[in-house]
C-alpha cells in the first residue's frame, strides 16, 4: 500500500515502484532475447554493421522474427516509409500459412454449436506469444545502438515524417536520457504566410530544428481510455500519414514495453498554402504511458510547452487524476481538457483555460475544435520551446556529454574549419582526388572504347590509353 492523498487515493511506495522496474527489466530482456539483441546492448549496433553492401531485402512476407532488427533498420536506410510495417512469418512447420483463422472439431450438434458460440476458446495454444509491437523494435534498436547509428536511424526517420524520442527512459534504470546528439543533422523548412493590404506575403524559413524556436504543445494522458491520443495528435499534423504510431495502426498488439514513458516529437511545417490551417512551425509532443505513473516527464514537459492537452476518462473531484489537474488548471500554462465522457463542444473556463467533449463525436469534430482552440491560444503571448535547451534542464541525461559525442562532435568542427579555410574550387581536388579531372578522363575514355567496341572497332591505343588510366587510378589510391 502507498500513501493516501485527500479523496483516499493510494499513491505508489518505492517497494511497488522496485517491483514494477524488475517485472519491466525482464520484459526487456525477454524482447531482446526475441530480437536476438541481447549481447547488443553491452557491445552496442553500428553503423558498419548495417550501411553495407549485401542481399537484397526480401519483399516477400518471408520475414522472421529474428530477422526483423535487420528488415526495419535496411528498409528505414533506404527511406522506405513502411518501415514500421513488416509482417512476420511465424515460425512453425506444423501450421499450414494459408489456414486464416482456428477451425473447431469437437462440436457435434446444433446445441453444441451454439454453446460454442457463447463460449470462449481455451483451447487455442497458450504458448504462442503476441507478436512484437513494431514500436518495440524500433526502441530495442535504439537502445542497443551506439550515438552514430542513432543519429543516422533518427535523421532517416525524421525523413520518412515520423515522430521522434525527445525524452527516452533507460530500461535498466531509471535515468530519462535526452538524445539531443541525434537532432543535429535533421533541418526542417517551412513557409510563412502573412496577409497584408496588397495581398499575402510568403516567407520561407530553413535551419537545423535543434536551433528553431517554436511554440510547442504536449499531450498528456491520466488513466486508462479507448481513444487514440497518438491518432489524434495525427489528425492535427497531417491526417494523410501516421506521424505518431497508435494502437489502430497496422502490426500493432496491446502488449508493449519500450514505449510507456517515452516523449516523442514532431513539428508541423506549413506549405504556405491556403489550406494550413496554422501559420508557423510548431512542435508537438506526446508522453506515451499513463502520466499517472510517469510524473518526471510530466513535469519537464509542462514546464516547457506553451499549451498543455490532457486527456482523462473522466472529469470528476476525488479522483485520482484529480490532483495532477488541479495543479496544471493552477499554473500559467494554457491547457485544454479532453474529456472522453462528455459531449459538450469547446468551453472557456477561464482565460487560458478550456475543455472540450469526445464522447459520441467523431475525431473529425474534436480535432477542428482542438485546433481552433490551439491557434486562439497561440495567437496570445506565449513561450517557446527549442531543442538546444533541453541540455540545460536537470534530472535528465544528455548524450552529448557523452565522451564519444564529444570527439564525434570535435572531429565534424575540425573539418568544417579545414574547409572554411580552403578554397571551395580546391577542396575536391585535394580531398576527392578520383572525382576531379582524373574522373573526366576516365569518363571520356570509357565512352570512347565502349563506343568502339560496339562497332567492332577496339584500336590498341585506344585500348592502351584506357589501362594507363585503370592503373593510374589504383596508384593513386593505394597512396590515399
Amino acid at each position: 500500500m502507498g500513501r493516501l492523498n485527500l479523496c483516499g487515493f493510494h499513491f505508489p511506495t518505492w517497494n511497488t515502484f522496485e517491483e514494477k522496474q524488475k517485472k519491466r527489466q525482464k520484459e526487456t530482456e525477454k524482447l531482446l532475447r526475441r530480437l536476438h539483441l541481447q549481447d547488443q546492448h553491452q557491445h552496442m549496433l553500428s553503423s558498419e554493421d548495417f550501411v553495407q553492401i549485401g542481399p537484397p531485402i526480401k519483399k516477400t512476407n518471408e520475414i522472421f522474427e529474428r530477422d526483423l532488427v535487420c528488415a526495419f533498420l535496411q528498409r528505414l536506410m533506404m527511406l522506405d516509409y513502411r518501415a514500421r510495417y513488416i509482417t512476420v512469418q511465424q515460425e512453425s512447420s506444423d501450421v499450414n500459412n494459408s489456414q486464416a483463422v482456428q477451425v473447431s472439431d469437437s462440436a457435434v450438434t446444433d446445441d453444441d454449436d451454439l454453446d460454442a458460440l457463447f463460449t470462449t476458446n481455451v483451447d487455442i495454444d497458450q504458448s504462442k506469444e503476441n507478436r512484437v509491437h513494431p514500436m518495440d523494435v524500433q526502441m530495442a534498436v535504439f537502445h542497443c545502438s551506439d550515438s552514430f547509428l542513432k543519429q543516422k536511424m533518427i535523421t532517416k526517420l525524421s525523413q520518412c515524417q515520423y515522430a521522434l524520442p525527445l525524452l527516452v527512459p533507460d530500461p535498466h534504470t531509471t535515468n530519462i536520457e535526452c538524445p539531443l546528439w541525434t537532432f543535429r543533422q535533421i533541418t526542417k523548412t517551412w513557409k510563412i504566410s502573412t496577409n497584408k493590404e496588397n495581398g499575402t506575403t510568403v516567407t520561407m524559413k530553413s535551419m537545423p530544428i535543434y536551433k528553431a524556436e517554436t511554440p510547442m504543445v504536449s499531450f498528456f494522458r491520466l488513466g486508462s481510455m479507448f481513444l487514440s491520443k497518438s491518432q489524434l495528435m495525427n489528425a492535427l499534423i497531417n491526417n494523410r500519414h501516421d506521424t505518431f504510431f497508435h494502437r489502430n495502426c497496422e502490426g500493432s498488439t496491446k502488449s508493449r514495453h519500450l514505449m510507456d514513458g517515452v516523449a516523442e516529437i514532431a513539428w508541423y511545417c506549413p506549405a504556405g498554402k491556403d489550406n494550413d490551417f496554422f501559420t508557423d512551425c510548431i512542435a508537438f509532443c506526446n508522453l506515451h504511458g499513463d502520466s499517472l505513473a510517469i510524473g518526471k516527464q510530466r513535469e519537464i514537459l509542462t514546464e516547457m510547452s506553451s499549451v498543455i492537452v490532457v486527456l482523462v476518462p473522466t472529469l470528476e473531484k476525488c479522483q485520482e487524476s484529480t490532483e495532477v489537474i488541479s495543479m496544471l488548471y493552477k499554473s500559467s500554462k494554457p491547457l485544454i481538457i479532453l474529456n472522453a465522457d462528455n459531449d459538450c463542444s469547446a468551453v472557456r473556463v477561464k482565460p487560458q483555460k478550456y475543455k472540450l467533449g469526445m464522447k459520441e463525436r467523431s475525431q473529425s469534430d474534436v480535432s477542428t475544435d482542438l485546433k481552433k482552440i490551439i491557434k486562439s491560444l497561440l495567437s496570445e503571448p506565449h513561450t517557446s520551446f527549442r531543442l538546444e535547451t533541453m541540455a540545460k534542464v536537470s534530472g535528465i541525461i544528455v548524450d552529448e556529454d557523452q565522451k564519444i559525442c564529444h570527439n564525434g562532435k570535435f572531429a565534424a568542427m575540425e573539418i568544417v574549419e579545414l574547409i572554411e579555410k580552403m578554397d571551395i574550387a580546391k577542396i575536391k581536388d585535394k580531398f576527392l582526388p578520383c572525382q576531379g579531372q582524373l574522373w573526366s578522363n576516365w569518363c571520356k575514355i570509357n565512352k570512347e572504347t565502349s563506343d568502339l567496341h560496339r562497332e567492332q572497332q577496339a584500336p590498341l591505343k585506344c585500348l592502351q590509353e584506357f589501362l594507363s588510366y585503370v592503373f593510374d587510378i589504383f596508384l593513386l589510391l593505394n597512396k590515399l
